[in-house]
């Protein structure tokens, strides 16, 4: 059985959801494999940090309101 694939848009703390990206991860994948998505992604920004300091949430960032960020 294949496994799914799932499109995870990402932000950096601090920065405008503008700069929000995606990332594609296998539904089968760790939180280690996302994290080091993510430092492959924002290269050269993440080069001096190792993929497992990165800390990662789940947000709700409604799109009316940008300034307010709900952590789940």
């Amino acid at each position: 059985m294949a496994a799914d694939t799932l499109t995870l848009f990402c932000l950096v703390d601090g920065e405008s959801t503008s700069n929000a990206f995606a990332v594609e991860i296998e539904s089968t994948k760790t939180i280690s494999g996302l994290k080091d998505l993510i430092k492959a992604k924002k290269t050269p920004k993440f080069d001096d940090i190792a993929a497992n300091e990165l800390t990662l949430w789940q947000a709700t960032i409604p799109e009316e309101e940008e300034g307010i960020i709900t952590l789940d």
